[in-house]
């Protein structure tokens, strides 16, 4: 990553963390980088971008840990959806299939004999 591309991605995560931590700030607390007003401004290179992203740390660390809840259940018993179905003993056989050794297998073809009637006074 060229420096350009670090200095704009460093300015676009400064600048909206204020915003997501300015929500849950109680006092009012001066930003490490203050808030972008155009994008134009985040095109902008960051003055004392190492320091301000230590300031920016400092302040994270000062806040209390954010607790995000998670959805969570017991491993056991767990219900898992299969995307497949069972059929039962007279679908198999409808279908050509036969019984074998604890296994369902697909039989030979059926075998259609053509009966076709000659007419000897129609050629």
């Amino acid at each position: 990553m060229d420096r350009k591309t670090a200095t704009l991605s460093a300015a676009a995560a400064l600048t909206i963390a204020p915003v997501i931590a300015a929500g849950s700030a109680a006092h009012a607390e001066t930003p490490a980088v203050p808030v972008a007003a155009s994008y134009a401004e985040l095109l902008q290179p960051v003055p004392d971008a190492v320091e301000r992203l230590r300031v920016a740390d400092a302040q994270a660390a000062a806040r209390p840990p954010r607790l995000i809840e998670a959805q969570w259940a017991p491993p056991y018993p767990h219900h898992h959806h299969h995307n497949h179905h069972h059929h039962h003993r007279p679908c198999y056989l409808s279908h050509g299939y036969y019984w074998s050794g604890g296994a369902w297998l697909l039989g030979p073809p059926p075998h259609h004999h053509h009966h076709h009637h000659h007419h000897h006074n129609h050629y």
